[in-house]
């Protein structure tokens, strides 16, 4: 593949094997997240997360918030290599903060470390991007 088609592939939000579109975003909302699954497959995969995952199809999935004050609280499972950990996500503007209560050792993941992530939604698809505030690695999930 040219450079030039990595970076025409790059520059858009997402798709699959029949469709790519830009990502177009928007501020991001609980209601955007709660009761959503999100599914990183494509480019660099789960990375946005953690290195040791950028060749690892990821799901980032969300129930309903149980808490709705200045912070959204979301329960969240997040599931690669078969192995599953979960927690608390926090939503403040576009800040989501993932804290792991529970970790699976096959993970990359430590009840002491919690991921910080911007967070955008796409204006069409339900979509959603995440930048991880500590490497700058960002990811856009898979269309639903």
């Amino acid at each position: 593949m040219s450079v030039v088609a990595l970076t025409t592939l790059s520059a858009c939000g997402g798709g699959d094997a029949d469709h790519w579109d830009e990502f177009q975003p928007r501020p991001a909302t609980a209601t955007d997240l709660a009761n959503q699954t999100f599914e990183f497959r494509d480019f660099s995969y789960g990375a946005v997360f953690d290195a040791s995952l950028s060749s690892t199809p990821t799901r980032l999935a969300f129930l309903g918030p149980t808490a709705a004050d200045a912070e959204w609280r979301l329960p969240f499972a997040l599931t690669a290599r078969a192995a599953t950990s979960s927690g608390t996500a926090t939503l403040a503007g576009d800040q989501l903060v993932l804290t792991f209560q529970t970790t699976d050792p096959v993970l990359p993941f430590t009840t002491a470390t919690p991921i910080a992530l911007r967070v955008t939604a796409d204006v069409n698809d339900g979509r959603i991007q995440l930048v991880n505030t500590e490497t700058g690695v960002s990811q856009t999930s898979a269309p639903r």
